[in-house]
């Protein structure tokens, strides 16, 4: 800045970044993970494991988003605000659809109780009064 040379710096040595390997399970592994687990908690491991799907993506999947018909997958609103769709593996469409079977008999019971509305965001409540009510793609 001053045009002045500074001697002592000429020996400054700048600091590395430590290179760090992620840890990545064997499928042995990821088998045995996978054995050990069963119910809605099973089923999300076999989604985020065999979509590729984040975390939060899958907690946010919809009935609409799973095309049975297609073997995929809409993911809506992942990283970066981004849609994308992905693969639905063979091995997961009949789980899929027998939790989506007793979602669909839980909503119902709930209904007939005078319970079982769902949030809608952004004024779709006010928009479309009955929606909260309405199972959608079952």
């Amino acid at each position: 800045m001053l045009n002045i040379p500074l001697p002592w710096l000429n020996d400054v040595v700048r600091a590395k970044k430590p290179a760090r390997l992620p840890t990545v399970l064997s499928r042995s592994e990821v088998q045995s993970v996978l054995a050990k687990t069963d119910g809605m908690t099973g089923l999300m491991l076999r989604l985020l494991y065999g979509t590729g799907m984040r975390l939060m993506e899958c907690v946010r999947l919809r009935v609409k988003d799973v095309e049975f018909s297609l073997n995929q997958i809409n993911v809506r609103d992942g990283k970066g605000g981004k849609d994308r769709v992905t693969m639905l593996p063979q091995t997961l469409i009949e789980p899929l659809r027998l939790q989506l079977a007793q979602v669909k008999a839980l909503h119902d019971a709930d209904l007939a109780a005078g319970m079982g509305a769902v949030w809608l965001p952004d004024a779709l409540a006010v928009k479309y009064p009955n929606a909260s009510k309405v199972g959608a793609g079952w």
